[in-house]
């Protein structure tokens, strides 16, 4: 038995257009959501990276250290070892170290990183984004 098919001619679909307006209308939307996601990666990104730089100062500078002016060997030593780490990680922005520290066993060093001005891509678009500053702090005792 031979199959003999038959050619339907269908009527022009009315809403045919309509999936390609609302494609070009939530195109953009989706744009932005994507770019939000990844700016949120690299914010926590920046924020991890500062938050290790700070704890592996703080640890650099709390060791026991004979010497006359601990507090400044423990300030010299905390920059020194923020500055390394994040030359290691090759973290490439802006960064700014502030340390305070005692002059004795059970003192506390406080170091704190701020990268001021991270760059966004979504600050291009929404001036809210253009300025954000990520910072983190760690406080140890001294040994």
């Amino acid at each position: 038995m031979k199959y003999q098919g038959t050619t339907k001619i269908l009527p022009a679909d009315p809403e045919g257009g309509a999936v390609a307006v609302e494609f070009i209308i939530l195109f953009p939307l989706l744009l932005m959501i994507l770019a939000g996601i990844f700016e949120i990666g690299n914010l926590f990104y920046v924020r991890h990276t500062l938050t290790n730089a700070s704890r592996e100062g703080a640890r650099a500078a709390v060791v026991y250290h004979v010497g006359s002016d601990r507090a400044t060997w423990a300030q010299t030593t905390a920059k020194s070892t923020v500055d390394k780490y994040l030359l290691d990680t090759k973290f490439t922005r802006a960064y700014t170290v502030a340390t305070t520290a005692g002059n004795g066993t059970g003192q506390l060093v406080t170091v704190n990183i701020t990268a001021p001005k991270v760059p966004l891509v979504l600050g291009q678009l929404i001036p809210a984004f253009q300025n954000l500053s990520v910072s983190a702090e760690t406080t140890m005792k001294m040994e």
